[in-house]
């Protein structure tokens, strides 16, 4: 769909969205070339221009006859790219809103929402590309028959797990993988294809059709269904929060009302927050549906990014499963839009353009009159609040779809057991009895390495990160100390920086000394550690977590990667090893986000035959918030979390932005956020606290301040800073300050770090 076409001669003037951290568009005169041809450029569509030394892609947004600048000052564009819009126009209103809202630069949100190869003067149909796939022979014959073509042979086992590969996906096989794939190609058992990657065949939809029939719905599922069919029918925008506890069926839910759209021949856009969870749902996607599925994540290359955009602006793909980032695809005919875990921060951008994905996609939801459906188990209090007062249609999953009751969470009082290694006596005794019952444990600490801290016996002074006020965390498997907030890497030191002493021990536990610790006391029992650390290579996080659901290990160590969202059937205890962070949290979101993360985790217990068994250690176990949590209550907790807002003015109650600025000088950050707050005139109901040093004030070389403007109404507060920011652009006194910090502004901040 295509959004305007200027015929008009007199329209020789294009306004045009340049990938700069500047709040304006720039204007160019038509290219000499195509002013004497039929064909006029179009808004949406890419070109090609002469910035200072530099010539850079951007984007048509105006096609004019005037100038607010005289017209022998403007140069001409190189060239125009497309004839046509890159946009659907649902999507190319839903960027000039995240403009607006976000108040960021409109050449950086559209850069954004951009293919780097289209960023890169790319053409906008990507050629084809050659790819490898296994025949029916390939499939049937015994492998062992390769014993002697060892090479061969493995790459006939990646042929296993993956339908489609191309000569990217061997960059990391022996050299003489081309010959290896020519001789199995003479064989029979792989054919080449010369087709799009990441789309599968006709023939390959027709054989995994039917591979996976639906299941039977229980009566909750099935009215959640057809509330969500009914959105569809209409043809109209609609909000609906899928509240349903963990295991409750959710994905099967989304499965039912896809299949709809499906039927009439439209496209669904599938949000999910991490990177992990995209192959598994992509393999089940594509088993139940006979329909194409793409994926759009950070891990894709270049290439595949741009030809899964193709396909999906093309309508070639019905499907798209992606990260926040996907919410910029462009579609043909879309028809749903499915935001699962939406309460996951993963969804919020942190740097460049900081959007929120969840709201971004409500917003194009509601601009191409088509249902979005947000699913959680534990729904952020925004999107409670509005399902509460009836703004979202709020639909209920109260019971598991296996009808196994959720699990028993008990507390372990750490005041009365001593730990070591992190684990008490009682957590010992727990994991015991589960393995003995054949069933997987499950033990989660959001803190990977050795030991976050290694301390000074004598001086009493922890290892610090000399580019941080952190400390650094040791990595005992690499001998390494390193700082989780700016990467920095070294030696494990010996001798302490202030006193010299070698009397140095490590204090504290991560996902490292805690598997050790279980690979000691259940020696006879297969570990599997799940962190950054342990799946920092392409494919590795899917690998582990198929581990997982195979019960290939018995014991589970492993941070936030695994509660989001993970289906392992044979978990029968869940142990939380410290679950007293965010308890007493300067962050007013940190009790949320605990009890978010506290029963997504608890959630992977008991999801199939058993009961499950949660324990959770804390040394606050009278506190009121785990009340909530032993009697799974979030509902209660929310109106309880929502009633503290209220009566703070804290969002979802008031609305906050955050103005952010660093400086390899101390005074340098609080000066400009000093002076910003004396040049900012606040509407009524703003509110402009002090400028003050980051939580972290010294992070990787800068020194950090930040500045939080508060709002009763969101108009206001746009105005407000919008009024600030014209300000910097036009007052050569305030830009120059301006440009002496490195500053964002964060609208909506997801953390106040």
């Amino acid at each position: 769909m295509t959004l305007s076409i200027f015929g008009a001669r007199t329209n020789h003037i294009l306004s045009v969205a340049v990938p700069v951290p500047l709040r304006q568009s720039f204007d160019f005169l038509v290219p000499i070339e195509l002013s004497q041809q039929s064909i006029e450029p179009m808004v949406g569509a890419r070109v090609k221009v002469p910035f200072g030394s530099r010539k850079l892609v951007g984007v048509i947004l105006e096609v004019k006859s005037e100038s607010d600048f005289p017209e022998e000052k403007l140069k001409p564009a190189l060239e125009v790219l497309d004839a046509q819009s890159l946009f659907d126009a649902p999507l190319w209103e839903s960027l000039q809103w995240i403009s607006r809202y976000y108040l960021a630069p409109i050449g950086e949100v559209i850069d954004a929402a951009l293919p780097v190869a289209l960023r890169q003067a790319a053409n906008l149909m990507p050629s084809s590309k050659k790819t490898w796939s296994l025949t029916e022979q390939g499939r049937s014959r015994p492998v062992d028959e390769l014993n002697r073509a060892p090479l061969q042979l493995a790459l006939i086992k990646r042929f296993m797990q993956q339908r489609f590969l191309s000569a990217d996906d061997f960059k990391d096989t022996a050299s003489g993988w081309r010959q290896a794939i020519t001789a199995l190609v003479k064989k029979g058992w792989v054919e080449e294809i010369e087709a799009e990657p990441y789309l599968p065949t006709r023939e390959l939809l027709a054989q995994i059709d039917g591979q996976a029939s639906s299941l039977t719905l229980t009566s909750q599922q099935s009215e959640a269904v057809d509330s969500i069919r009914e959105a569809i029918n209409r043809d109209q925008f609609s909000s609906l929060l899928l509240h349903g506890v963990t295991g409750s069926g959710k994905t099967e839910v989304y499965f039912s009302t896809m299949e709809s759209v499906l039927q009439k021949g439209q496209q669904i856009l599938l949000l999910v927050p991490e990177i992990g969870l995209t192959p598994q749902l992509v393999e089940r996607v594509e088993r139940r549906f006979s329909q194409a599925v793409v994926q759009m994540h950070s891990a894709l290359n270049d290439t595949e990014r741009h030809h899964a955009w193709w396909h999906a602006r093309e309508g070639n793909a019905k499907i798209v499963i992606g990260t926040r980032s996907s919410v910029f695809s462009s579609f043909a005919d879309l028809g749903l839009i499915i935001v699962d875990e939406e309460h996951d921060g993963s969804f919020k951008q942190q740097d460049g353009v900081r959007y929120q994905a969840r709201d971004v996609a409500i917003y194009r939801a509601k601009q191409a009159d088509v249902p979005i459906v947000l699913g959680s188990a534990t729904p952020s209090l925004e999107s409670y609040m509005n399902a509460d007062s009836g703004r979202y249609q709020l639909l209920r999953l109260s019971e598991r779809a296996t009808k196994v009751n959720l699990p028993k969470i008990e507390l372990i009082d750490l005041n009365m057991q001593p730990t070591n290694d992190g684990l008490s006596p009682a957590m010992l005794e727990a994991i015991k009895a589960t393995l003995a019952n054949d069933k997987q444990v499950m033990l989660f600490l959001n803190r990977r390495g050795y030991a976050p801290v290694l301390y000074c016996k004598d001086c009493k002074q922890a290892a610090k990160c000399h580019r941080c006020d952190s400390n650094l965390t040791l990595h005992r498997r690499v001998n390494r100390m390193r700082c989780h907030h700016c990467g920095y890497e070294g030696q494990i030191k010996l001798k302490c920086d202030s006193c010299h002493s070698t009397e140095m021990v490590d204090v504290g536990e991560g996902t490292q000394r805690v598997e050790d610790a279980i690979a000691l006391r259940f020696p006879e029992h297969a570990l599997l550690r799940i962190d950054r650390d342990s799946t920092s290579r392409k494919g590795e996080l899917a690998q582990v977590l198929e581990q997982a659901r195979s019960g290939a290990a018995d014991i589970l160590v492993g941070t936030q990667l695994i509660t989001k969202g993970h289906d392992f059937p044979n978990v029968g205890m869940v142990g939380i090893l410290e679950a007293d962070q965010g308890l007493y949290s300067t962050d007013f979101r940190a009790s949320e986000a605990l009890f978010q993360q506290i029963l997504q985790v608890s959630g992977r217990a008991g999801r199939r035959d058993e009961l499950g068994r949660v324990f959770i250690q804390t040394r606050f176990p009278e506190h009121p918030f785990f009340d909530r949590v032993t009697q799974h209550d979030f509902i209660g907790f929310a109106k309880d979390l929502m009633q503290e807002r209220q009566a703070a003015s804290f969002p979802p109650f008031g609305f906050f932005a955050l103005l952010r600025a660093e400086s390899p000088h101390q005074a340098q950050a609080l000066q400009f956020l000093r002076k910003a707050r004396h040049e900012m005139q606040p509407q009524d109901g703003v509110r402009i606290m002090d400028a003050v040093p980051a939580p972290m004030e010294r992070r990787a070389g800068k020194f950090r301040a930040q500045l939080l403007i508060c709002a009763n109404q969101r108009s206001a507060l746009n105005n407000t800073l919008a009024q600030w920011l014209h300000l910097i652009a036009v007052d050569k006194d305030a830009k120059k300050l301006a440009n002496s910090v490195r500053w964002s502004l964060d609208v909506d901040p997801l953390d106040h770090y």
